[in-house]
């Protein structure tokens, strides 16, 4: 009788614990910000920037990075990020570049970074350098639970690379 009121009362416990336990926490969308905006330079939309967030607070002993590339007409947007809904709400530093590439270069792999492209003379960013390094880029957004419209970064400066004055993807 008591081992039988011992097991009730613990598989009532368990369940209250589970039910809390998915109706209030990571899952929640209310709990994670949803961002969106556009990126011109010199008042000009561009297209196929690659616009990256890194969170100023750290978790688990590195800081959140998200990424996102624009659209034909400048505009980007994070609404959901692997299994969670979107960004954690906070302050974030923002870096944006575009690369151009060199008449007749072609990208040997899908995985080659800014750099690596730089450093081969195979292309550049188009950008100025200034805005590449979220650190160093003095471009930040505050985001807030929901959605965070309107976050446009309007980057200003001389264009770079072999393809100055146009910021359509090459």
């Amino acid at each position: 009788m008591f081992t039988r009121r011992w097991l009730a009362r613990s598989g009532a416990f368990a369940a209250l614990v589970a039910l809390v336990g998915c109706s209030g926490g990571g899952g929640d969308s209310g709990n994670f910000a949803r961002v969106s905006g556009v990126i011109r330079f010199n008042g000009t939309p561009v297209d196929g920037a690659k616009v990256k967030f890194v969170g100023t607070t750290s978790s688990g002993g590195g800081r959140s990075e998200y990424m996102t590339e624009t659209d034909g007409d400048g505009k980007y947007a994070i609404s959901g990020v692997g299994k969670t809904p979107g960004l954690p709400p906070g302050l974030y530093k923002v870096g944006v570049t575009k690369l151009v590439l060199k008449p007749g270069a072609k990208v040997p792999d899908e995985g080659f970074d800014m750099l690596q492209l730089e450093m081969s003379g195979m292309g550049s960013n188009f950008l100025p350098k200034m805005y590449a390094d979220p650190e160093t880029s003095k471009l930040s957004v505050t985001l807030e639970p929901g959605k965070n419209e309107g976050k446009d970064f309007d980057l200003t400066g001389d264009a770079k690379g072999d393809a100055k004055g146009d910021t359509k993807k090459k």
